[in-house]
């Protein structure tokens, strides 16, 4: 005898429908989140693509940088052997009129000798 107070077991049917939902409910969600994700690995690609260029766009600064100092230190040199030769042009310089006064006070005296010599001695 069945009891009408028992409810009735669910249906194999209504279980089966009942995962199902379950599924289809876990495969959306799965879905959205494959889609999720790969909309992320995107935008990190695009960004990683930025990055990228931006990097290659710094190396060219330094290089050019790079020329430029070159550049700058290839003048610097230049103008440090023009210093240096205009020293060693100011030392000949400076050892020709060493050599000229010298020459022109023994040129001084000697003139100062003969006109002493020449002048009569003051009482």
């Amino acid at each position: 005898m069945t009891s009408s107070a028992q409810p009735n077991p669910p249906d194999k049917i209504d279980i089966l429908i009942d995962q199902v939902g379950h599924f289809t409910e876990g495969s959306t969600e799965l879905k959205l989140l494959v889609h999720e994700q790969a909309e992320t690995a995107k935008q990190q690609a695009e960004t990683a693509k930025q990055q990228a260029e931006t990097a290659k766009q710094q190396a060219e600064a330094i290089e050019k940088q790079g020329d430029r100092f070159d550049h700058i230190d290839e003048r610097l040199d230049r103008m440090a052997n023009t210093v240096e030769q205009q020293s060693q042009n100011i030392d000949r310089i400076a050892a020709a009129m060493e050599a000229s006064n010298r020459s022109q006070a023994e040129a001084i005296n000697r003139l100062v000798n003969v006109v002493d010599r020449l002048l009569p001695p003051q009482p």
